[in-house]
């Protein structure tokens, strides 16, 4: 085990990531696809606040072919820490000179007519490419009725070569009829007028996680896991994904134990108002760590394996929780916030939002405590 943030050893709230339960993760998503299909993890957002570059190293070591990051610097950060397999930028360029691309085996996403001029302006030697369809995201992606205009664009590019076509799927987390199948059939047209302007593109690839655990992966040979990979599905009802593990275990310890009278009002605004006599602790975790501010007043954690709500609105660097069911309660006793026994989605859900929201807010000030590394 391997603490890799030893300045902010002296607080006691951590984040913990199993590296067993992501290669389990990312053995199934492999199980999943099948032999015959790729995995690209998807890593970017210092993969979902599980820490990129510890991330990253193990997907490559468990034979992941390509990695996923959404900017340029996401990249390189992987870059100067070792990692040697093609990295995708799913959010495009940005800014960055094609050189750099080069230099730092970066490969853009493209989607527009602006980008493809702008790189082959800054370019000295060939760089490999990916064109995003929009097939209903409505976000990215050049639309199917300009792409005629796009290949025709790439074409003339002389210093860009068209490796990849992908789209993005919008409801595949809650459906694979309707619009989600429309997606795919649009797309099967889309990678036929691509192969037959660009025989030499080699990689397809539609499916996210929510698609992985459905198996609908739309004839690709590239498949996209994000979410899944840090044990958490995008969609109850995807039966697959119980059968997923999580990744993080989110911990803190009591600081603080006080009793207060019937009638206290605990934290800013005074929302929460002692019913009884209380027992009050005091956690040193805050929405400046990631325990966002939405759990005050629905929030729950784990004391000593039972539950127990949390008290008023989350401060920044501090929350507070209602004990008095548990008396046997001591100073220094640690806290889940979500892991074991308090699931991410489960808490997710109590502050309206998605475990990836809580992942991704995890900060730098928490440290990632790293469990079974191998080789260390």
């Amino acid at each position: 085990m391997k603490n890799l943030n030893n300045t902010n050893q002296f607080r006691p709230t951590r984040a913990h990531i199993d590296l067993e339960a992501l290669r389990h993760n990312l053995a199934l998503a492999q199980e999943l696809v099948g032999p015959k299909v790729s995995l690209l993890g998807i890593v970017k957002a210092n993969a979902y606040g599980h820490g990129a570059v510890m991330v990253a190293k193990v997907l490559e070591e468990c034979g992941t072919q390509a990695l996923g990051v959404a900017t340029p610097n996401e990249g390189y950060e992987l870059r100067q820490a070792g990692i040697r397999v093609p990295i995708l930028l799913l959010a495009g360029p940005f800014e960055a000179p094609g050189d750099f691309l080069v230099g730092h085996r970066l490969t853009p996403v493209l989607f527009n007519h602006e980008q493809i001029a702008s790189l082959e302006g800054s370019l000295s030697s060939k760089l490999d490419v990916h064109l995003k369809v929009d097939t209903g995201m409505t976000r990215l992606g050049v639309l199917p009725h300009a792409l005629p205009g796009m290949l025709q664009s790439l074409a003339k590019a002389k210093k860009l070569q068209l490796s990849g076509v992908l789209t993005h799927l919008a409801q595949a987390d809650t459906t694979f009829e309707g619009p989600t199948a429309d997606q795919c059939r649009v797309f099967s047209e889309v990678k036929d007028e691509v192969q037959r302007a660009f025989p030499e593109v080699q990689f397809l690839h539609l499916a996210n996680s929510a698609a992985i655990l459905g198996q609908k992966l739309g004839s690709c040979n590239w498949a996209r896991p994000g979410i899944m990979l840090y044990g958490s599905t995008p969609h109850p009802r995807l039966e697959n994904g119980k059968r997923l593990k999580p990744v993080m275990h989110f911990t803190t310890q009591i600081i603080s134990l006080k009793e207060v009278d019937a009638g206290a009002a605990v934290s800013y605004g005074g929302e929460w108002v002692a019913k009884r006599p209380s027992r009050i602790a005091v956690l040193p975790v805050g929405y400046a760590d990631g325990y966002i501010r939405h759990l005050g007043n629905v929030g729950e954690v784990l004391v000593r394996g039972e539950r127990a709500p949390v008290a008023g609105r989350v401060c920044m660097d501090l929350t507070m929780v209602d004990v008095t069911h548990l008396p046997e309660v001591r100073l220094g006793d640690e806290v889940t916030l979500w892991g074991p026994g308090l699931q991410a989605d489960e808490v997710a859900g109590k502050a309206g939002t998605i475990s990836y929201e809580l992942f991704c807010a995890v900060s730098k000030r928490v440290p990632r405590i790293y469990q079974h590394e191998r080789g260390s």
